[in-house]
């Protein structure tokens, strides 16, 4: 008889017990849902942790995609090598490098994304799922090797921007900002820059996003310490004024968030009250397309 401590519905249960009786309705009927699925599961022979990532590769899809979110929510590391052989597998390769992503920060991970990642920045053909599945893998990654690839692929206009934007977004919360005097700044800087007067509503969007974190401490240094983040005004200043479009995926405008962005370069820090809650009753979003 197996432990109670590899039952998958036993685990689930208690995952679900530790979430706030007051969590978001949509989440009580998530719950709800994978709980039936993990009996159908279970009637299917899968009741194990063990059962669940033996059968894992020859899931439904659907059935997949719930294995790859247990594996998530339950921290089930040994899913791991799984998981590598299952990034092949375009279908759930997002899902796998997201959950591989946020199980470790071990160098087996970054070293495996590492090496796709030169494989595709150095392709003739970058194949923008794999970049994509990247990104996810190192989003919580300090590795300076990663800041490079993530800066690479920011800045490279041969691929498509909303992989660009992904990458920025994870550029954003990077540590590149905390020394101003390294080429790997000054990279990402003038991508940002560049990405200001693009076609792309998802590079611009994100190299503003860029600029605000890197021109945190802003008011604490000297004129000379700016190292050009003021380049970015006048355009910054043109968005603010003129472009009311919705951000993609987001709910305020790209005006907004450029007038966030000149408030950080200007003052050091952010307006007291952020576009995302100066426009909180909008109910439409931009649009996200991954498509292109």
């Amino acid at each position: 008889m197996p432990k109670q401590s590899d039952i998958l519905a036993k685990l689930h249960a208690r995952f679900v017990s530790r979430r706030s009786a007051d969590s978001p309705k949509h989440c009580r009927v998530m719950d709800r849902r994978h709980g039936k699925q993990i009996e159908r599961m279970a009637q299917q022979g899968i009741v194990t942790v063990g059962d669940m990532i033996e059968r894992l590769p020859h899931l439904s899809l659907r059935r997949k995609r719930l294995a790859i979110w247990l594996i998530s929510v339950l921290r089930i590391r040994r899913a791991i090598p799984v998981l590598f052989d299952l990034l092949a597998v375009r279908s759930v390769r997002w899902e796998c490098a997201h959950t591989l992503g946020s199980l470790t920060d071990g160098a087996k991970v970054i070293d495996r994304c590492l090496e796709i990642a030169d494989r595709e920045l150095s392709s003739p053909t970058p194949d923008r799922h794999w970049l994509e599945a990247v990104v996810l893998g190192l989003q919580y990654s300090e590795n300076p090797r990663v800041g490079e690839v993530l800066v690479e692929i920011f800045e490279r206009p041969d691929l498509p921007g909303w992989l660009r934007g992904d990458a920025g977004d994870k550029v954003g919360c990077f540590s590149i900002g905390s020394d101003r005097r390294t080429k790997l700044f000054r990279r990402c800087r003038d991508a940002a820059i560049r990405g200001l007067t693009e076609d792309d509503i998802d590079v611009q969007f994100w190299s503003m996003y860029v600029i605000w974190q890197l021109a945190a401490d802003y008011k604490n240094r000297p004129s000379h310490q700016r190292n050009g983040l003021e380049k970015s005004l006048p355009v910054l200043r043109r968005i603010a004024a003129n472009d009311h479009r919705l951000a993609p995926g987001f709910w305020w405008p790209m005006s907004g968030e450029a007038e966030d962005t000149i408030c950080a370069l200007e003052t050091g820090c952010s307006p007291e009250v952020a576009a995302d809650e100066r426009w909180s009753d909008t109910s439409k979003r931009g649009v996200w397309d991954r498509s292109r």
